[in-house]
């Protein structure tokens, strides 16, 4: 009896021990298997943040200063028929201006802006039939209104601009043999024409460097004055042409966001 019941014992711990190795056996063949069939998430993709690009739309203000240099030729053909004075004049310019833009289409920019600087003078000595005189010239501000148009590559911008200007200008004129001094003064309007370029280079400020060309064309003036340092005396008849050019670098402050997603 004691032989069978160790026999039955034996062949259990033998039937445990294969029982055993089969589940073992089983997880390492079926645990990588499911492993596999099991579903893998897919990394969460996050679009990167948009560009942020310049919007030249808006209206702004701003300040400039630069240089300005022209040239008026006088002549009077009923007193010196074919005789005429030129004169170069120069200076230094500084003003205003201020505009709206609107940007379409999409690189593509119109506005309209309205500007004022001055001033230009300057002065020349001339001997005309004989007689030597010293001319005084003095441009005391330029304003015009003019549109614009232009190309932008994002914060800058490519532009040409043309339309109506306006200037104040001054003569005097002295002949000391005579002990004469003449007077004049005038507001004249012409048209200007003109470029640049600007650049935005913060979201509300941009910086602008341009050229501009003035005509105001040929005026016929009349100078009043003194003669022989008491007589008053009046000279009609005096035709002054102007063309006046002028390189400027601005700053604008930009009304609203400049930048749009």
């Amino acid at each position: 009896m004691q032989l069978a019941k160790d026999d039955f014992l034996g062949r259990g711990l033998i039937m445990k021990k294969r029982w055993l190795t089969g589940v073992a056996f089983t997880v390492l063949v079926a645990g990588p298997a499911m492993a596999a069939e099991r579903p893998v998430k897919a990394p969460v993709y996050t679009a990167p943040p948009p560009v942020p690009v310049y919007s030249w739309t808006g209206c702004y203000i701003g300040g400039q200063v630069g240089g300005g240099w022209g040239r008026q030729t006088a002549s009077a053909p009923a007193l010196a028929p074919g005789a005429s004075v030129s004169k170069n004049t120069g200076g230094f310019l500084r003003g205003g201006q201020a505009g709206c833009n609107y940007q379409f289409a999409p690189n593509w920019v119109i506005g309209i802006e309205a500007d004022g600087s001055g001033d230009i003078r300057g002065e020349q000595t001339a001997t005309v039939l004989g007689i030597t005189g010293t001319a005084h010239v003095q441009t005391d501000w330029i304003a015009s209104v003019t549109g614009r148009l232009g190309w932008s590559w994002n914060t800058v911008l490519l532009y040409a601009k043309g339309g109506a200007a306006w200037a104040g200008d001054k003569y005097f004129a002295d002949i000391p043999i005579f002990a004469e001094h003449l007077e004049a003064s005038e507001t004249r309007a012409g048209w200007t024409v003109g470029g640049g370029i600007e650049w935005g280079f913060l979201n509300n400020w941009s910086a602008k460097l341009e050229y501009d060309f003035y005509d105001f064309g040929t005026r016929t003036l009349t100078f009043a004055g003194t003669f022989a340092g008491f007589f008053p005396i009046v000279v009609p008849g005096i035709d002054v042409k102007q063309t006046i050019s002028a390189v400027r670098f601005g700053i604008n402050y930009r009304f609203g966001a400049s930048q749009q997603n």
